[in-house]
């Protein structure tokens, strides 16, 4: 089969462009022009002792906003898989997410219908589905409730799913996944993997706040799964565990060898970072940290990722598995 992937240079894009490679797939691996393949290149490395035919992978120029280019790419493609997305907590990126994370979206669900490919997949995220205020577990037939706090970046998320179900109305097969966070094997200065590096630097908080977490390996085959399934017009969460942002660090630091953390951030240090934060962002400062991150830190979110285990028959990596692989692999390039 002949897959179409946007966002293929990203930290997803290129664990599941080698997943469909690996498994005999062709792939049109969609970027953005002059886009860094860096990430493309440490992840490679890490797959040198498999068998991966890289004939098999065209990368192709094309701007989410390039109706023809992305039609020109959809046309030769069996399965779309939509993987772009912007990610940002800070309040001064809200236009960027709606054109990335909606509009965009739009533009990719509606060539994919003028192609008339098999399936279109989503990668949405558990950000985009609203949380429980009875501390139950968060499922995937959650309405969207305007009243529980969101992110942007999950407001925006959830508007993209809004367009792929629409376009499931208009006859597309489509499958959305909600994933947690996910770590693996990639660049740790980047996304949710900076936490390897906060854990080999020694940093030294910590939080108690809990979330669902998945390694990015059981996220790619999750994605060819439900694209060559007859699964149709379903959302799957895609977690491995709930866990707390302290027991991954734990995790971590163990399997680098370096000091855990010692200090919680609770109480008055709380306080005082949102309110840094508070005033970080009035003078439009930048940065990983926002309100909506401080405020997540401490958030005990449950996930239940039941559906997607009885959908597939599938059983999740461990967290600390995913970890200790991650690590590994990360000190064998190291000392090559």
């Amino acid at each position: 089969m002949t897959f179409a992937v946007t966002g293929a240079n990203g930290f997803l894009g290129v664990h599941i462009i080698h997943h469909l490679l690996e498994t005999g797939h062709k792939v049109f691996a969609i970027k953005r022009p002059n886009a860094s393949l860096s990430e493309y290149n440490l992840v490679k490395n890490s797959f040198s002792d498999k068998q991966i035919n890289y004939e098999n992978l065209t990368w192709v120029d094309c701007e989410l906003f390039d109706i023809e280019g992305l039609h020109e790419v959809f046309d030769k493609a069996d399965y779309v898989m939509h993987l772009a997305g912007s990610i940002s907590y800070l309040k001064k990126d809200l236009t960027r997410l709606l054109e990335i994370n909606a509009e965009y979206t739009a533009n990719v669900v509606n060539v994919a219908l003028k192609c008339k490919v098999k399936k279109l997949l989503y990668c949405s995220s558990i950000a985009a589905i609203s949380k429980t205020t009875d501390g139950s577990s968060v499922k995937e037939d959650r309405d969207w409730d305007n009243e529980v706090p969101h992110s942007n970046y999950g407001y925006t998320k959830y508007l993209g799913e809004c367009e792929v179900w629409r376009a499931a109305e208009e006859g597309l097969p489509v499958v959305v996944i909600n994933p947690g966070v996910i770590l693996g094997m990639g660049d740790w200065t980047k996304g949710s993997n900076k936490l390897f590096k906060n854990a080999q630097t020694n940093f030294p908080f910590y939080s108690q706040g809990i979330t669902g977490w998945v390694g990015v390996v059981d996220v790619a085959s999750i994605a060819l799964q439900l694209c060559l399934s007859e699964i149709t017009k379903e959302r799957f969460v895609i977690t491995s565990e709930n866990l707390s942002y302290k027991q991954i660090s734990d995790f971590m630091t163990r399997a680098l060898g370096t000091k855990k953390p010692k200090i919680e951030i609770k109480g008055l240090l709380y306080k005082t970072a949102y309110a840094i934060v508070i005033a970080k962002e009035f003078f439009g400062f930048g940065g990983m940290l926002s309100k909506e991150t401080v405020r997540a830190s401490v958030a005990q979110n449950y996930f239940d990722n039941s559906k997607i285990q009885e959908a597939l028959n599938f059983e999740f990596e461990t967290m600390e598995d995913v970890v200790k692989e991650a690590v590994s692999t990360k000190k064998a390039q190291a000392n090559a």
